[in-house]
């Protein structure tokens, strides 16, 4: 079995509200002093949240979980509905990062339901990839078929480059594992695309890789791939 690389956008329904990057750089500890002085409002609620996602990036989940649900409580209190959204999301994001995808779906769709208020596409896209995510995880594919088409269309109306690149590469896989080998080559040459057009090196990477175990896997060699990125190693 060849090696796969799936993208995994756990991030990407709350990179897209300013006001919640704007404690994005400060560290730790930093955040935790606003919080002694912070009063009971939508900043608290923010800088609960960023530290939420302080301690999922660095593995830390317990402490992330327990500043994310303070920040849903608070944001349920205040009925701050981005808040609210943003929260449930990363709870989501930790849930689905130690495997208990059940939880994680739950606050997902807890968001979902929020940006589809607030009409957020941005968010409603992103939701859709982490949905998606959940389900590849539990190998039920034609769901998670559905949400990341539904990204995909989300992503495309809205102008979400980052989730235009990464879902093709996603849904490949997905392709790629039920062995429908010409679907999955297409979609990774679409994420390629797109990849290439942005300058992400990584996906170019990924989604070259990705497409060479499919070439293998089929002992298919086409001229024109070596052609243009001569560093493949052709086998046989």
């Amino acid at each position: 079995m060849k090696k796969f690389f799936l993208i995994i956008i756990l991030n990407s329904a709350f990179l897209i509200l300013n006001s919640f990057s704007l404690a994005q750089n400060r560290t730790i500890d930093s955040l935790l002093t606003l919080l002694k002085t912070d009063k009971p409002d939508t900043s608290k609620v923010v800088h609960l949240y960023d530290l939420t996602l302080k301690f999922q990036l660095s593995g830390d989940y317990l402490k992330g979980l327990n500043y994310g649900k303070e920040a849903l409580a608070l944001a349920n209190k205040l009925d701050f509905k981005k808040g609210i959204a943003r929260a449930s999301n990363n709870l989501g994001n930790i849930y689905c990062l130690q495997g208990d995808y059940s939880k994680a779906l739950d606050y997902y769709l807890k968001a979902l339901k929020y940006d589809e208020v607030l009409k957020n596409k941005k968010g409603i896209a992103g939701l859709h990839s982490n949905i998606g995510l959940v389900y590849f995880n539990q190998g039920d594919y034609p769901k998670a078929l559905g949400y990341y088409f539904k990204a995909s269309k989300m992503a495309e109306e809205c102008g979400y480059n980052q989730l235009q690149t990464s879902i093709p590469l996603n849904i490949g896989v997905i392709y790629q594992k039920q062995g429908d080998y010409p679907k999955a080559i297409g979609y990774y040459f679409m994420s390629l695309k797109k990849a290439e057009e942005l300058g992400d090196k990584i996906l170019q990477a990924n989604n070259l890789g990705n497409i060479g175990a499919v070439y293998c896997n089929q002992q298919d060699y086409p001229k024109g791939v070596y052609d243009k990125y001569p560093f493949f190693t052709k086998i046989g």
